[in-house]
């Protein structure tokens, strides 16, 4: 069940875009979102739809949502899509479903908040670019451009003290979750290939986790033209039983013979006192810079705190999904990314350009991973663009 909130009175002297909010979906940060909604002056909630034939559960949790809002609840996008004042579509469904509701949408004039995935195949990714140039709207993948490690790097490639760039390697891991052995008979299963990505209780990590990496190497490097990926070891017995990976690496080079590499995924609960190594390194010719998003923190070492720590995850969420490690620090200064995305659509739609972080790069951030995928299943660098 989702938690209550409440929602600032809309303000009739202020510009204000109305939000469409398409599912509550686990796959998604859908619930994430809302906050930043209620607290941005020119945004107002208008709604909560999905499909017709979604599960019972879900809707349940919809139309939870929807009730705490204080907003309809209306079954079928299409119709929710007729709703007066929806100006703006947040996009929380599964990946497999994202592509025709973005499409959808596009196609009715609404602006898109996509989380994370524009769809399941480049193919689908394409179709949602085009549908966006063509309907002249703005849209946006917030998560990957818009954080603190991103803008930390950047700063220091542009103060120029590194020289050149030569190379960057990025670390995002999440402490979350429970490892556990991995059965006798799960050890050697085959690894997944790309294409299934939504399970009942697991996702692909090197999916999921890898695409905020690979957001900040598209800000740092040219176009990437070979990929190279590592994956199939595991801590969690979840994802060993279906060979899907627990975490993975890439080696990539871009157009311009830079190197870059990622390791991301998910690493198990309590072992990182800040939740999960997040940091860059950039090498330049005139010297390298060691960019950690959690430093400069304040830690709070106690005792009690570490010892009484509950650190298994709930039994309705083993993967702890929509629920954080415990924290033993905090970084000095926050990461606002999915504010500051918030703030470059509603300036884009204003404005009429697409927002900074526009569809088409992250139509590439999903090529980048797919051709990683393709090379950990055939054990060979994979060049791009990718021919299908």
């Amino acid at each position: 069940m989702s938690p209550t909130v409440a929602q600032r009175p809309y303000s009739a002297s202020a510009a204000c875009y109305g939000v469409l909010l398409v599912s509550f979906s686990k796959h998604s940060h859908q619930r994430n979102f809302v906050p930043l909604y209620l607290r941005h002056p020119h945004i107002r909630v208008v709604g909560v739809t999905d499909d017709v034939d979604v599960s019972p559960q879900q809707r349940a949790v919809n139309v939870q949502w929807a009730n705490d809002l204080d907003v309809p609840y209306v079954e079928g996008v299409e119709r929710g899509l007729e709703l007066d004042d929806v100006d703006i579509v947040s996009i929380g469904c599964e990946i497999e479903r994202r592509a025709a509701v973005a499409e959808l949408a596009a196609l009715a004039g609404k602006h898109l908040w996509i989380d994370k995935f524009l769809g399941a195949t480049v193919a689908e990714c394409d179709s949602v670019v085009a549908a966006v140039v063509d309907a002249g709207v703005s849209a946006i993948v917030p998560s990957y451009a818009y954080g603190e490690l991103v803008r930390r790097s950047r700063k220091v490639l542009d103060d120029g003290q590194l020289g050149e760039l030569l190379g960057v390697h990025v670390d995002i891991m999440f402490s979350k979750g429970w490892p556990r052995p991995i059965p006798e008979g799960d050890r050697d299963r085959p690894f997944l290939p790309p294409g299934r990505w939504k399970f009942p209780d697991i996702k692909r990590e090197l999916l999921t986790v890898g695409a905020y990496a690979i957001g900040l190497i598209q800000a740092c490097c040219g176009p990437i033209r070979q990929v190279y990926g590592h994956a199939g070891a595991f801590f969690f017995p979840e994802h060993a039983a279906l060979g899907a990976e627990d975490f993975g690496t890439l080696t990539m080079v871009d157009d311009g013979g830079r190197t870059a590499s990622l390791c991301a995924g998910r690493i198990g609960v309590a072992t990182d006192a800040m939740g999960g190594p997040s940091r860059a390194w950039l090498v330049g010719t005139e010297g390298s810079a060691l960019v950690d998003v959690r430093q400069p923190a304040i830690h709070a070492m106690v005792r009690r705190q570490i010892v009484e720590a509950d650190y298994a995850p709930t039994a309705d969420d083993p993967m702890q999904w929509a629920s954080g490690p415990p924290l033993l620090g905090a970084p000095i200064r926050p990461d606002a990314g999915l504010a500051e995305g918030l703030e470059d659509l509603v300036n884009a739609i204003d404005e009429g350009r697409s927002p900074h972080y526009s569809v088409r790069q992250a139509r590439d951030n999903m090529e980048i991973l797919i051709a990683g995928y393709r090379s950990i299943v055939g054990g060979t660098p994979v060049a791009l663009p990718l021919s299908v």
